[in-house]
């Protein structure tokens, strides 16, 4: 089978491995389609660790010696099933939280039925979706408030459809025509550029001259986090949900910002098992939305390709192409 690695600085391969054993607890999956993260692929594929002394690949993930696989959303359809196993058949199609390659083999715990309703260039989105609804669920909006995102990629996209899916005031913020035209298809009430000269006169007016409530940075970079800052409220909330390796320009706790007691909350990972907005009830009440037709995601999908056209895909984002938004990988 074949599989992507990144095996350096911008630098891929497909290896051709044998295809895994299925165990007697586990399933085996053909895979339909991945998608691409377009933030957390690129800084794999650009070889940047997330700490200082470059050990780390991932929270909790070793930084790789010479190779690692890349990506974390799969869709794929059951082959086999494991002489353990009770709730999956053949020809299932289930969500798996695996990296770009022809098949997986996995726990039955660890992977998702999909419903048969849901296209499988929705249902591959889950995890991206997942950042986007915990971004949201950090931020906690009330009724009437008023949530700017920061950053209008997929992260961006997928805390935008949420918001309009529970009828939430929402402005979209980007420097990029293209992302904000795809903003705009989804329904932001306001989309706007930050260096836009009505920028500030657009926030006051939308927010009766008193900042947004909730400001969700999803840009990756401190520029964002100091544009999150100047708009909110006195007292608002600044939800960072884009992991940054670069360092500030500014003093994020000087004047105007620590006068304005700002709540600045980051974002890593769903909550602990057995709460009520743990990774299951969340990804239950994504798969629901998207099965009802309630969470709208056509927009921000913007390619659909093959899998031999990944490198490409990685090298045009790591030039900068913002045009890319949501990008589903067809295996078939």
């Amino acid at each position: 089978m074949q599989r992507l690695i990144i095996t350096g600085p911008c630098k891929t391969e497909f290896e051709d491995i044998p295809t895994p054993k299925c165990s007697n607890d586990g399933i085996l999956v053909k895979t339909l389609v991945t998608a691409i993260s377009t933030g957390t692929e690129i800084r794999v594929y650009r070889w940047i660790p997330v700490d200082d002394e470059g050990k780390m690949l991932h929270g909790g993930v070793p930084f790789p010696k010479d190779s690692t696989e890349n990506g974390y959303s799969m869709i794929g359809e059951v082959i086999e099933v494991g002489k353990d196993v009770k709730d999956f058949n053949l020809g299932d199609r289930v969500f798996l939280g695996e990296t770009h390659k022809e098949y997986a083999a996995v726990k039955a715990d660890q992977a998702i039925k999909i419903p048969n309703n849901i296209p499988v260039e929705h249902a591959v989105m889950l995890n991206i979706l997942g950042v986007g609804q915990i971004a949201l669920r950090t931020g906690d909006p009330s009724i009437g408030e008023i949530v700017a995102i920061i950053g209008l990629g997929v992260i961006g996209l997928s805390a935008l459809a949420y918001c309009k899916a529970f009828g939430i005031n929402t402005i979209g913020i980007d420097l990029d025509k293209s992302r904000q035209n795809l903003a705009k298809k989804m329904g932001a009430d306001l989309v706007i550029s930050p260096k836009d000269p009505e920028f500030q006169n657009q926030i006051n007016k939308i927010s009766n001259g008193q900042g947004v409530d909730i400001a969700i940075e999803a840009a990756s970079n401190w520029n964002a986090i100091k544009t999150s800052s100047d708009i909110v409220r006195k007292k608002g909330i600044v939800v960072v949900v884009a992991r940054h390796t670069d360092m500030p320009k500014y003093n994020p706790v000087g004047h105007p910002y620590f006068s304005n007691a700002l709540n600045i909350r980051t974002v890593y990972g769903y909550d602990i098992d057995g709460n009520r907005w743990d990774k299951k009830n969340s990804t239950d009440m994504t798969i629901k939305l998207l099965s009802e037709n309630r969470l709208q995601i056509d927009s921000m999908i913007t390619h659909k390709v093959k899998w031999q056209e990944i490198p490409d895909i990685y090298h045009k984002l790591d030039q900068g192409d913002l045009s890319i938004g949501g990008v589903v990988v067809d295996w078939r």
